[in-house]
């Protein structure tokens, strides 16, 4: 999320809704809780509403759960590297023996590898 505006306002109130309804939590304590009014707590949740660091805070303490599982969920991020990234870690990682084991492959498998080298 490094230079971006935080924008997932839709998936933020489900995930509040979901963490409070495990819990068995009703809006209205929620609210209480978090010192918000019960309509604020739903909007929230509807998504309709965004909120402050500071109410983030409140909120993830009144249901015992962490930030990042409020606003991002569980899910992992994953990042799409592209091929030649993916090829430079693998060459970064590897040995002599490793590379020349690579450029045998290579060689088997690309018609005139060799010569790209000259």
């Amino acid at each position: 999320m490094e230079g971006k505006e935080y924008t997932d306002w839709i998936g933020f109130g489900s995930r509040v809704k979901d963490a409070r309804k495990k819990i068995g939590m009703t809006s209205e304590k929620l609210a209480e809780k978090s010192h918000r009014t019960e309509n604020f707590i739903l909007r929230i949740e509807s998504g309709r509403k965004s909120c402050s660091l500071h109410t983030l805070y409140q909120l993830s303490n009144a249901m015992n759960v962490t930030t990042d599982s409020l606003l991002k969920g569980d899910r992992k991020e994953i990042k799409e590297y592209e091929d030649r990234e993916i090829i430079e870690n693998i060459l970064n990682n590897c040995d002599e023996k490793q590379l020349k084991a690579i450029k045998e492959v290579l060689n088997a498998i690309c018609y005139n590898f060799d010569n790209l080298n000259k």
